[in-house]
């Protein structure tokens, strides 16, 4: 069977330059534009970076200047100009009608520090004038005085007799309890800006937690119970703070006197809360370790063992400085 001569078709494409997007014209435009923000940045580092001296003469280059000889001179053309008289200044001299510009002359720095114008618009401050009292008037303000005073003492004093009541009611049902009357010197109260803080402490001999643990005694317990009876009603948000000495606990490997502080007060937390206390008024329980020891010259006391019970009742006088802030 013979081969057929089958013709060749050759197919040619041309371009019609739809790919263009994919050359490098923008790469051009990239590059100058690069370029210039290089050197506008060399420009700002070079002022920043020069002495005073330095952009003197650089303001004194870039200063315009005026011609007084109205473009004639001793050159080489020997004063004669190229065209009508005036052409090359563009004026006749300082008479003439058209000047140039004269900005910087008396001071080239000015140019490029605004702070060196003399012609900044001074600053008028008006003051509006007081309402003088007439004879035998007091003013608004002094006359609201003493109310204002007499109700922050009132304020005051409801506050220390609501504080003490429940510090007395903390110590009488401690006392009134004949195996826990032994504890009363292990319990302190503060008054503080913030309200009212009672401590329960450790002494040698004797502690308020089991040994290295964050196990409640009996007797603690019942103790955190009375305070917890106490402070019960009222609606003020509570913060607990547990402590330590500074001796270093090894028992556990990874456990450290921060989370044995952390867990007595989250324990305590837990016997308040059952007694009665809102858990929306806990606000803060942290273990502090021995970072605020109650005796800081002796770091290692058993004293600075302790739960620290915060009643936050804010002063009077401290919310009227806070108010007029």
């Amino acid at each position: 069977m013979a081969a057929r001569n089958e013709p060749i078709i050759i197919k040619r494409v041309e371009e019609d330059g739809g790919g263009d997007h994919h050359g490098g014209g923008w790469k051009v435009a990239y590059a100058d534009f690069m370029t210039a923000m290089m050197a506008f940045f060399l420009l700002l580092w070079i002022l920043a970076a020069s002495d005073e001296e330095k952009l003197r003469g650089l303001a004194d280059y870039f200063t315009p200047s005026l011609s007084e000889a109205g473009g004639r001179g001793d050159g080489m053309l020997d004063g004669e100009v190229l065209g009508p008289e005036g052409v090359m200044s563009g004026t006749d001299g300082p008479q003439s009608e058209v000047q140039l510009p004269s900005f910087g002359q008396e001071n080239p720095l000015s140019v490029f520090d605004s702070r060196l114008r003399e012609d900044s618009p001074p600053a008028v401050v008006e003051y509006e004038p007081a309402m003088e009292a007439a004879p035998g008037e007091t003013p608004a303000n002094d006359a609201r005085a003493p109310a204002k005073n007499a109700a922050m003492a009132a304020a005051q004093e409801a506050r220390e007799a609501e504080l003490d009541a429940v510090e007395h009611q903390i110590a009488e049902a401690v006392a009134g309890r004949p195996e826990l009357s032994d504890l009363l010197g292990h319990l302190r109260f503060d008054r503080t800006a913030e309200g009212l803080k009672v401590q329960i402490l450790d002494h040698d001999g004797r502690s308020m937690f089991e040994l290295g643990s964050a196990q409640i005694g009996d007797s603690t317990r019942d103790v955190l119970r009375i305070v917890g009876t106490a402070i019960a009603d009222l609606p003020y948000p509570v913060e607990i703070t547990g402590h330590t000495d500074s001796l270093p606990f090894t028992r556990r490997a990874g456990y450290s006197n921060w989370e044995l502080s952390a867990d007595r007060a989250n324990a305590t937390r837990r016997v308040l809360v059952d007694t009665g206390v809102s858990p929306a008024r806990i606000a803060r329980i942290s273990g502090l370790a021995d970072t605020a020891p109650l005796l800081p010259d002796q770091p290692e006391a058993a004293e600075n063992r302790r739960i620290g019970i915060l009643v936050h009742y804010p002063d009077p006088a401290l919310i009227e400085n806070e108010g007029a802030r």
